[in-house]
């Protein structure tokens, strides 16, 4: 799928083929539209880099694999582009955007100050059986990475932070982050691999929960800050060893 920092691994996990695919959200009510089928399977591959940039989408290929017309694959590609996912060249090609280093930071910029917000929230009438729960999905996070399976960490990771906005009330804002933020979530996917970098994800978590456990909204925020700098921060060193994924 893609190199890890050569020199600077903590150590490899087992099994890597499409660990970070994320599933599609049946949404209320109803089950997927063909489009929208198609546009998350096709998002997901291309945030977890299965589809890195550069790529080529076929669109009677993508048809096929479906079972469907054209016509659903063209209206989601269609939301892939205006997300900035795509780049479609018309009567050309259509190929898997360049990571948006501008879009990245500005997707950061608003989930850093939201989080912040959420965390000094928190910290002022959080109760036990919330500090409970999100010690529990710590503790999934811990075990995942213990047994080397990203594909349980890295949803316990989301899930760690999705359940903080639910707690405050803004659950909803969560989904209007992710949809902003794949070219961040890319940059993340990079990083991980990194050397110390998922035992550091842990360490960040335990430090904001400590700190909203203790109703201390000032080192909840530190803490949120702290925990989110670190991927854009380390975006030239990023980029450096992955220059294939930026235009």
């Amino acid at each position: 799928m893609f190199a890890p920092f050569l020199g600077d691994i903590d150590h490899v996990m087992p099994d890597m083929t499409g660990l970070f695919k994320d599933r599609p959200t049946q949404p209320k009510g109803g089950r997927l539209t063909a489009v929208q089928q198609i546009y998350q399977s096709l998002r997901d591959q291309i945030v977890s880099l299965d589809l890195p940039p550069g790529t080529v989408l076929q669109t009677r290929q993508i048809a096929e694999q479906f079972g469907v017309s054209p016509t659903p694959v063209r209206e989601a590609l269609i939301l892939l582009e205006e997300e900035g996912l795509v780049d479609v060249f018309p009567q050309s090609r259509t190929c898997v955007a360049f990571i948006d280093v501008q879009s990245a930071r500005e997707a950061h910029f608003l989930r850093r100050s939201v989080e912040v917000e959420i965390a000094r929230t928190l910290a002022g009438d959080i109760d036990g059986p919330d500090i409970d729960a999100l010690r529990a999905v710590i503790g999934r996070q811990k075990a995942a990475l213990s047994s080397g399976d990203l594909s349980t960490f890295i949803p316990a990771d989301n899930r760690f932070h999705e359940m903080m906005y639910e707690m405050a009330g803004v659950g909803g804002l969560w989904d209007i982050i992710h949809a902003r933020r794949a070219h961040l979530d890319r940059l993340r996917r990079l990083h991980l691999p990194t050397k110390g970098k998922a035992p550091k994800i842990i360490r960040d978590h335990e430090a904001i929960l400590d700190a909203i456990a203790a109703h201390d909204s000032n080192a909840a925020e530190a803490a949120v800050r702290a925990h989110l700098k670190d991927t854009v921060s380390s975006t030239e060193e990023i980029r450096t060893h992955f220059p294939e994924y930026f235009g």
